[in-house]
């Protein structure tokens, strides 16, 4: 029998998950504005504010420039541009049409200062002047010929830590609690729909603990189910960091309003108004990252806000905005400074994954696999948007120690590019006939045992394929070079893997439990897999559990996991998509030496310049610290040299 009801620990304390069940399906209340009190004097208009700009570029490359001026309506014309001071010898000159744009091209290394007089008045009646400045530096053969414009770098009161956002992001709203030593940053892109909220706060707990603790309160905040949850590593600071998505449907709302509830609820803290612009919606991706710094006792909170909608669209930014927030990239230490970095990586190969799902196929299983089959068609459309060459593999969750045998009845990978391979997966994942369709006979392979290992599964099938090392073709192996990926799927406790496979081989595994744990999640670490689950906390204990065997392997492996007992088709779909981000990034060959603010990147394949794009274009993944490519425009072909530029952290 299946325990679903014990599996809403979710790494989150019981308390705060209850509050966020109850108010997931019924959404975030948004609360009416306070009644207009015309007694008290109207507040004066904000004075409009230049947003920092700084360029760096190489000498030779054209620096385009965009001004920024907050608490203003935009308006067209108006803007004189003015070199006030050049290196010397320099004869660069700057162009503009007389609106917020112009450039400069550097010829000679040093720093190049403008001031930009504005159509926009102070309160005293004078123009508002904006400084600018651009750097130029010594020609570089690795850099892609692209000018950086410098992040805007925020710090959180009396923090030990500092923020690059990307200058799409709005001038930082700061609040402070010096007697409960809680610090909060607010910041805004409407443009983007993406509302953000950083926290500072004293912890001392272990990061699976502190992050649970934490994403529960905000997820009972605003009413929001886990999608994804425990994806955990460190940043380029070393601090430790866990990562994970939450959904929430609501009356109609925006992002800033979610982001507000969050700072009002959890740190009991105003930032202060957001900024006009932001679009209604009704149901809102929510991303938290806590992250570690035990060496002083404290915590930073990353959380951003943007409609779903805009999140799944790939045309749009949104994605990429608050991912380059909550990926942490930004964060560095007080004492650092910015630096730039450039990088010339040559395509060698095609990126592939061998994706193996293993599935519990027991009778309570039914309406997940179900959930898992409908959504097989997204997965297989955004496999192919990432460029991965794919295969996928369904196994049944057995524990039988010689593994499957895959010439009985005959194993088949389901290729990623044949047209059917959505409704053959969607098929082979549901032991019962998908959607009852007559069509279906297909079931997940057969793997003897109970039915319900999904770790067995994974461990058996792997040096089943391992050991055929004689055949002539790759049909039931590995693919040499492919990344190798698990799925685990099971609303079971973990110690129906220990108990029937890992406890009878204690010589191999650990003669306690707490040791087999440790020694299954080495193993898939040193075997190069990447791990993700469907699967139920079960117990109170921290990993490792046997209890948990499931998340407590995935986590431990950097993956993470979708709470079966919470997930509609809308979170397993959200979920998977995040999985194959993953994937794709630790497939790619373009690994960066130094990991960046990933907002700064700027990248060329030969020559060609490459947008920043979920849909055709480059995009970045922080865990594998690498650059990988959607669409097939910019797609780097074999013997491509891929040129990239950014800003990063230097102590």
């Amino acid at each position: 029998m299946s325990r679903r009801f014990e599996g809403r620990w979710q790494g989150i304390t019981m308390a705060a998950l209850l509050a966020a069940g109850c108010g997931a399906r019924t959404g975030l209340r948004v609360d009416p504005p306070p009644p207009v009190d015309a007694s008290v004097d109207a507040p004066l208009a904000p004075e409009p504010r230049c947003r920092p700009l700084r360029v760096r570029a190489r000498v030779g490359t054209e620096a385009a420039l965009t001004l920024v001026v907050d608490e203003v309506t935009a308006r067209p014309s108006g803007f004189t541009w003015a070199l006030r001071q050049a290196p010397r010898r320099s004869r660069a000159v700057v162009a503009s049409a007389g609106d917020d744009r112009a450039s400069l091209t550097p010829d000679v290394e040093g720093s190049y200062d403008l001031l930009v007089t504005t159509p926009y008045r102070l309160r005293s009646g004078e123009a508002l002047s904006c400084p600018v400045t651009v750097l130029a530096d010594p020609l570089d053969p690795l850099c892609p010929g692209d000018a950086l414009e410098e992040p805007t770098v925020a710090a959180l009161t009396r923090s030990q830590a500092q923020l690059a956002l990307d200058p799409a992001w709005s001038t930082p709203r700061v609040a402070d609690d010096a007697a409960r030593s809680f610090r909060a940053l607010a910041t805004d892109a409407p443009s983007d729909d993406v509302a953000a909220l950083v926290m500072e706060l004293p912890e001392s707990r272990a990061l699976a603990e502190a992050a649970g603790e934490w994403e529960g309160r905000i997820a009972a905040s605003v009413g929001a189910v886990p999608v994804l949850v425990g994806r955990e590593g460190r940043t380029d600071e070393g601090w430790l960091l866990r990562r994970s998505s939450f959904r929430l449907s609501a009356l109609e709302t925006s992002a800033a309003v979610v982001r507000d509830r969050v700072a009002r609820d959890v740190a009991a803290l105003n930032p202060g108004p957001s900024r006009p612009g932001f679009r209604g919606a009704r149901s809102f991706t929510l991303e938290v990252s806590t992250v570690l710094r035990p060496e002083i006792g404290r915590a930073i909170v990353l959380v951003a806000a943007a409609p779903e909608g805009r999140f799944d669209d790939a045309r749009a930014t949104t994605a990429i905005r608050l991912q380059d927030l909550t990926n942490a990239t930004g964060l560095g230490d007080a004492r650092a400074t910015l630096d730039t970095l450039c990088q010339r990586i040559v395509a060698t190969r095609n990126v592939s994954a061998d994706f193996l799902w293993l599935v519990d196929t027991s009778r309570s299983m039914e309406d997940d696999q179900e959930r898992l089959g409908n959504v097989a068609a997204r997965f297989f459309r955004e496999m192919s948007a990432a460029g991965i060459d794919l295969r996928v593999g369904v196994v049944q969750a057995g524990s039988a120690s010689a593994g499957p045998d895959l010439d009985d009845p005959g194993f088949a990978w389901i290729n990623g590019a044949d047209p059917d391979g959505a409704q053959q997966l969607a098929w082979e994942v549901t032991y019962q006939r998908y959607a009852n369709d007559p069509r279906d006979t297909r079931q997940p392979y057969p793997l003897e045992g109970g039915e319900e290992e999904p770790l067995s599964a994974a461990v058996t099938t792997a040096l089943a394929m391992d050991r055929r090392t004689m055949d002539t073709d790759d049909r039931r192996r590995f693919r040499a070079g492919a990344q190798r990926v698990a799925f685990l799927v099971t609303d079971e406790a973990g110690t129906n893997d220990d108990q029937r496979y890992f406890a009878n081989d204690r010589v191999r595994w650990g003669a306690l439990r707490e040791d087999r744990v440790r020694s299954v999640t080495r193993w898939f670490g040193a075997n190069g897999w990447q791990t993700f689950a469907m699967a139920n906390l079960f117990s109170r204990s921290s990993c490792p559990s046997t209890d948990n065997f499931v998340p407590c392997v995935v986590t431990g492996n950097g993956g993470a996991y979708i709470p079966i007992s919470s997930a509609s088709e809308g979170e397993v779909s959200a979920a998977l998509s995040r999985i194959v981000d993953a994937v794709a990034g630790a497939a790619s060959e373009f690994q960066v030496t130094v990991a960046p603010i990933s907002a700064s990147l700027r990248v060329r394949v030969d020559s060609a310049l490459t947008p920043r794009s979920r849909a055709d274009g480059f995009d970045y993944d922080d865990a594998a610290r690498t650059i990988l490519f959607r669409g097939t425009t910019y797609r780097p072909r074999r013997a491509q040299a891929v040129r990239v530029a950014y800003f990063r952290w230097r102590q």
